[in-house]
């Protein structure tokens, strides 16, 4: 059965020929039949051209009976008067015939060749895409795409640990038992298993292995949108370039993936022992100072009100000591864990300084606290109890790293769309070599200095300033040390629109 197109086609191969019939009819007895021959050699040409083998070898019998019929003596008769005539028939026939065929053949490597450069242009794109896919996931949604091009469905199947009874499909249409029976052979022997289609059954014929050098990543499963099996066949070459590529991609990106779950369990393993470190080094000093002091308590026959105060005094600064490295242990652990939440909300920084302050008010007596803030600040949001321990840990390291006595001096202003926060001591300052990776975890800004730490308090710091949008950085100062951090202002909301919420 011919299609439409196909009917289309003969029926304009005929009227192609009885135009020029009729166009040639009225010059007969003027124009020489030879130059009328011509004429319906070029409708068969054009057929051959435009409407493929079949059309051009019709027109070619066609122009034959036409021009017998209509153009040699005696008109309107098959019968030739000249014997010579046969000749001419015979040799328009088969010019005719070679020509359709040349032609045909020349517009069947034209078609073949652009299908050919479509081809080399998607499996091109194709790759290009893979190149940059993130994840598994991604390289799914690629191939899917690819497919479509090609009029294909694919269903990729993914084997996490190399065995074909863990083939697990990517999306795609659930695949029968029959056709994971396929998939599963095709990847246990490592090659390409084509199938019959079943009764008009969209089934998955064409079964590729994504193997890389032997180490099998997965399968595709490949089948007609229509019910033209030919489709998937002509097209296997490019189909096994895209199974290499895709499992190429595939064994990099579980290299990938493995590297970076090896980089992370080193760096959990280097964080464990750096806590047990600083816990053993750091908590060890407190706890023996409370062990010793307790025990004092406890040889005193009758201790005096003024030692059990000044005992008393010192067991609790050494508790809040405690108290804060295990509490900036523990913020490090919640942090390097991604479970910091923000809570931001528009509010004055001055009450987070003031706050803080207060916090340690104990080490802070004995010394000036200057204090300076810019008038006419606008509200910044941020998360309060996040902000207060970054202004905390910041103030108690300049406590710590200054000459006893010494002022604290702590400025806010705004700069180019910034809130800035500096913080400067007096004293000797970062040590040259630490002062690029001060808030590094488990990296003291200065090393040999007699106080106790963990390392951790500027490395909290630059997370939580960070997850604000803000950055922060620690420099040298004339006769000290400034640390410096900033937040993004933003558009605080007027009272009117708070009111109307």
């Amino acid at each position: 059965m011919l299609s439409p197109l196909q009917r289309f086609r003969y029926l304009f191969a005929v009227a192609l020929c009885v135009a020029i019939m009729l166009v040639a009819l009225p010059f007969r007895e003027s124009v020489d039949v030879a130059n009328i021959d011509m004429l319906f050699l070029l409708s068969v040409f054009i057929s051959a051209i435009w409407l493929g083998r079949g059309p051009a070898i019709m027109s070619a019998f066609l122009s034959v009976a036409l021009f017998d019929f209509f153009f040699v003596p005696p008109y309107l008769s098959f019968a030739v008067a000249d014997a010579q005539y046969l000749i001419t028939f015979a040799v328009m026939l088969s010019v005719g015939l070679i020509t359709s065929h040349l032609v045909s053949q020349l517009a069947d490597r034209t078609e073949q060749a652009q299908e050919s450069e479509r081809q080399t242009r998607l499996l091109h794109t194709f790759s290009r895409d893979l190149g940059v896919a993130m994840n598994v996931g991604h390289v799914g949604g690629i191939v899917t795409a690819f497919m479509d091009e090609l009029g294909l469905e694919c269903v990729m199947l993914i084997s996490r640990d190399g065995s074909s009874s863990d083939l697990q499909p990517m999306g795609g249409r659930k695949l029968t038992a029959l056709e994971m029976g396929f998939a599963r052979s095709s990847h246990e022997r490592n090659t390409v298993i084509e199938a019959d289609t079943l009764a008009e059954l969209d089934t998955m014929i064409a079964f590729l292995p994504l193997a890389v050098s032997n180490r099998l990543q997965g399968v595709f499963a490949i089948g007609p949108r229509s019910h033209k099996a030919d489709n998937v066949r002509e097209l296997r070459p490019l189909l096994e370039a895209a199974a290499a590529q895709t499992a190429l991609i595939i064994e990099h990106l579980n290299q990938a993936e493995a590297i970076k779950q090896g980089e992370l369990r080193a760096s959990e393993e280097r964080l464990r022992t750096s806590i047990l470190a600083s816990l053993s080094h750091d908590l060890r000093t407190p706890l023996t100072s409370l062990v010793g002091l307790a025990d004092a308590l406890t040889q005193q026959q009758s201790p005096s009100t003024a030692m059990i105060t000044e005992t008393a005094g010192i067991i609790r600064d050494q508790a809040q000591a405690m108290h804060h490295m295990l509490s900036n242990l523990l913020e490090m652990a919640r942090l390097k864990a991604n479970e910091m939440r923000l809570n931001k909300e528009w509010q004055p920084i001055d009450e987070i300084i003031g706050s803080s302050a207060r916090l340690l008010a104990e080490p802070l007596s004995g010394r000036m606290m200057d204090i300076r803030i810019q008038s006419g600040l606008p509200l910044v949001s941020f998360d309060a109890v996040l902000m207060e321990r970054v202004v905390f840990n910041l103030l108690d390291n300049a406590i710590k790293y200054s000459s006893p006595g010494t002022p604290i001096q702590l400025n806010v202003s705004s700069r180019s769309g910034q809130l800035v926060v500096e913080i400067i001591n007096e004293g000797k300052g970062f040590a040259p070599a630490s002062i690029d990776s001060v808030f590094d975890l488990f990296v003291r800004g200065d090393p040999e200095a007699a106080s106790t730490g963990t390392g951790i308090g500027l490395a909290i710091c630059k997370a939580i300033v960070t997850a604000h949008g803000g950055q922060i950085n620690a420099e040298n100062t004339p006769g000290g040390a400034c640390v410096q951090f900033t937040l993004p202002l933003g558009t605080p909301p007027s009272f009117a629109e708070e009111s109307e919420a």
